[in-house]
């Protein structure tokens, strides 16, 4: 379908009641949106998202029917510390603060008739409406981002990051046994924390089945998240107040809707872990975790048991992916079996604003390379003297 046929606005928000009947409509003819996609999660993060952040709704409707929504949000970047530029952020606020979460598996909201078209009528619309030296940033989308048509003309700039995931329907082949799937190193691991953990008592997976419980397990799983991350010297993440108000009022509204599970695993009295995850169709965004390190003195693999544990009860439940979202670590590789990407754009209307960032980063660049050089060079002689002094000694 050619960009002509939809008829196009970037307007402000309407108010949330009016924004939801249109979202909630749509989403039932967007058989592939994401959770991030979702009312649930897009509607809770806009609700508490203070108002110093002007909001705007691109909207597309063809033949009489809402096709395309996205909700963008105007920030400022800054450049060494001062305001450079307006920038767009897609379901994002531009904010670590008041993005709620690293979104992922991001997109427009569009109706499953509907495709790359769409999206480049939309980003048409966009840069129609703003002036010169904007940009339009995309977090999380999928694979390597849109199309090279969807940007058109827009100066871009793609990063990708790998994501991980475990395929469920092997651990069903496996009678629900994940360890097989794994490394053998792995597998020694796990079998032999449980093990450990099963001296304590019965391992048990639980997961909440009201508001009350759900919210009793996120508070218990923060708390053990932030000491974990404290201990480690860093922030963790429900630092924010707002990001923690935010995720337990998504608890509250969508737990009944079957989109939320909170998980514990315990070994007797003793809480092993809490996952905290969102669900769209067959697939589980494990998005995150508070595991105990102090139960066991040695032999404690907190997080793999309670994974391993996780993803054997949601196999048994019938998912077909357990998500465990983009970011490097460790337990990631270690556990996942299925490698995805994802990409963050940054799409900019031209403008020489750019065309001296970009020199002004190469020169930067230039400059960090020419000195490391330099420091490898002067430190090469008294690196060799302190060999031979090792090798004599």
């Amino acid at each position: 379908m050619a960009a002509t046929q939809y008829g196009i606005s970037f307007d402000a928000l309407p108010p949330l009641n009016e924004l939801e009947a249109l979202w909630r409509d749509l989403e039932l003819r967007a058989p592939d949106a994401s959770f991030f996609n979702s009312w649930s999660w897009i509607g809770c993060w806009l609700e508490l998202l203070p108002d110093q952040f002007e909001r705007r709704l691109l909207k597309a409707v063809s033949g009489g029917r809402v096709v395309g929504l996205g909700v963008l949000v105007r920030n400022t970047r800054k450049l060494g510390g001062m305001p450079f530029c307006t920038a767009w952020h897609l379901h994002a606020a531009g904010d670590p603060i008041y993005n709620g979460a690293m979104v992922e598996h991001n997109d427009f909201l569009l109706d499953g008739q509907h495709g790359d078209a769409l999206r480049e009528a939309l980003v048409k619309r966009w840069a129609d409406c703003v002036g010169a030296g904007q940009e339009l940033h995309l977090p999380g989308l999928e694979g390597h981002g849109y199309s090279a048509e969807v940007s058109g003309n827009l100066e871009r700039h793609d990063e990708q990051r790998m994501s991980y995931a475990i395929a469920l329907e092997p651990v069903r082949a496996h009678k629900l046994d994940f360890t097989p799937l794994v490394s053998g190193h792995a597998r020694r691991f796990i079998r032999r924390s449980i093990k450990e953990y099963q001296t304590l008592g019965p391992i048990e997976v639980t997961v909440a089945v009201d508001v009350e419980q759900a919210l009793s397990f996120f508070d218990k799983m923060v708390a053990l998240h932030q000491d974990r991350w404290a201990a480690l010297g860093e922030d963790g993440s429900f630092k924010s107040e707002f990001r923690f108000q935010l995720h337990r009022l998504v608890i509250a509204r969508q737990l009944a809707r079957g989109e939320i599970q909170m998980l514990r695993v315990r070994a007797g009295e003793r809480d092993v872990g809490y996952l905290y995850s969102f669900i769209r169709g067959k697939r589980l965004y494990v998005y995150q975790s508070g595991f105990d390190y102090t139960v066991l003195e040695k032999h404690g693999r907190p997080g793999l048991v309670t994974h391993t544990l996780a993803v054997q009860h949601n196999a048994a439940l019938g998912f077909d992916v357990y998500d465990l979202m983009a970011g490097e670590s460790q337990y990631k590789s270690t556990i996942s079996t299925v490698h995805e990407t994802l990409t963050w754009s940054v799409w900019r209307k031209p403008a020489i604003r750019f065309a001296v960032e970009r020199q002004l980063r190469s020169a930067v660049g230039s400059y960090r390379r020419w000195r490391a050089a330099r420091v490898d060079k002067a430190s090469g002689p008294a690196q060799e003297e302190a060999r031979q002094a090792a090798e004599e000694a």
